[in-house]
C-alpha cells in the first residue's frame, strides 16, 4: 500500500522559533510557505475554521519536515514526551557527522540527551535531542551498512 515517506508534520506554538531551528540549526530549507484556510482543511482535520499556517522544508535526501501552526485552535504542549510513551515518539535524522551534530545542537542551547553512542552493533552512533518545543529527534551516523539496517 505505501508508496513512500510523504512528509512528517509537527504541530507548532512557535513557528518563527521552530523555523529558526529546521532551517538555520537543523539545515533544511524551506519548499513552500503557505496559509490553508476553507472547507477543504476543515473537512480533512474535522474542524471549523482552521486557519492554518504550514511551512514545509526539505532536507538533501527530499524527505520533508512539516511545520503547521492553527491559528484558530491553540492547544497546549503536550504532557512529557518520554521515550516510553505510547504514540509517535521520535523522528530519527541520518547524519554525516554525529560529533559535530551533537556540538552544534547543544551549542544552540538544544536539550540533548546524551552524548553519541555507539549502538550495541557497532554500525551506528547515536544520540537524542529534543527540538525547542520538545519533540525528541534521534540523530544518528551510520558507520556501516553490512549485514543489517542502521538504528
Amino acid at each position: 500500500m505505501i508508496l513512500a515517506t510523504r512528509h512528517t508534520g509537527i504541530v507548532v506554538q512557535d513557528m518563527e522559533k521552530c523555523l529558526h531551528f529546521w532551517q538555520d540549526i537543523m539545515g533544511l530549507e524551506i519548499a513552500i510557505d503557505f496559509w490553508e484556510r476553507g472547507e477543504f482543511i476543515d473537512t480533512v482535520q474535522q474542524l471549523s475554521g482552521v486557519n492554518l499556517h504550514m511551512i514545509k522544508l526539505t532536507a538533501p535526501d527530499g524527505s520533508v519536515i512539516e511545520l503547521l501552526k492553527d491559528e484558530a485552535h491553540p492547544t497546549p504542549p503536550p504532557e512529557g514526551n518520554r521515550m516510553c510513551d505510547r504514540g509517535i515518539r521520535h523522528i530519527a535524522f541520518t547524519v554525516a557527522d554525529v560529533e559535530k551534530s551533537w556540538r552544534i545542537l547543544r551549542d544552540n542551547g538544544c536539550e540533548v540527551l546524551s552524548k553519541p553512542v555507539y549502538a550495541p552493533d557497532g554500525k551506528a552512533k547515536l544520540f537524542f535531542a529534543r527540538d525547542p518545543e520538545g519533540n525528541l529527534l534521534e540523530i544518528v551516523q551510520v558507520l556501516s551498512l553490512a549485514g543489517g539496517n542502521d538504528a
